[in-house]
């Protein structure tokens, strides 16, 4: 009896991974969204008990990028694709509150909102490399060659997907450090401040996967539109 009823259930998991395949994942995103939404009042209850016991409460400020001090969010926990964040209540991005380093984009907002790990998405990117040329020149008086050499920025256009990154064009030489796009929202801040994702290098992106704090800060959305957005801030 139990042996049958042990293979009943591997049929009806075998059926249900099958049907999850076909169906690109419906049933799992499914799954895992009634999950979500019926765990979040059990964990607001939790934390009203919780803070019926506190005696004292902290709040955690932090400043980044020379900007305007910023209150960080709390990192709940974290599954394969995302971690769960305390009182993310808009869209964007979420940074380590130490570091700066890029985490992930949010994706559900909330008492407890939910963000994906960049590294689990598909994004442009921008690589950058500083590079130098130089030129033989000779002194005819003191019959001496001299190095000339002159620094300036390659750059090139990519696409980040499932942990490498394509070219446009498969001839493009380059190695350098891979940034998000300057067109995605605080992709130019990110940037100036030398905030990569990896670096790209002989065809290989060598990924760099940030451990995930304790603490994030929300940068939220905004619609590139035009020039003032990219000057402000370096967003």
């Amino acid at each position: 009896m139990k042996l049958n009823t042990l293979v009943i259930v591997f049929l009806v998991l075998m059926l249900l991974l099958f049907l999850d395949i076909f169906s690109k994942n419906s049933i799992a995103n499914s799954i895992h969204t009634i999950l979500y939404k019926s765990s979040t009042p059990i964990y607001s209850s939790k934390r009203n008990l919780e803070k019926l016991f506190e005696k004292e409460k902290i709040t955690l400020n932090v400043t980044l990028f020379k900007d305007t001090t910023t209150n960080a969010l709390e990192v709940l926990s974290e599954d394969s694709k995302g971690i769960y964040v305390l009182n993310l209540k808009k869209k964007g991005i979420v940074v380590d509150a130490t570091t700066g380093e890029l985490i992930g984009f949010v994706e559900k907002t909330g008492n407890v909102g939910y963000a994906i790990k960049w590294w689990e998405k598909e994004f442009p990117v921008t690589i950058e490399s500083i590079e130098s040329t130089n030129e033989a020149t000779q002194t005819l008086k003191e019959s001496t060659d001299t190095q000339a050499y002159e620094m300036y920025t390659k750059k090139t256009v990519g696409y980040y997907s499932n942990y490498r990154i394509d070219l446009p064009d498969p001839n493009i030489k380059i190695n350098g450090k891979v940034y998000i796009s300057e067109y995605i929202p605080y992709g130019r801040l990110l940037k100036n401040n030398n905030i990569s994702i990896g670096e790209y290098s002989n065809g290989i992106f060598r990924i760099k996967i940030p451990t995930i704090p304790k603490y994030v800060v929300l940068l939220e959305d905004y619609t590139i539109n035009d020039g003032s957005n990219n000057s402000n801030g370096g967003k």
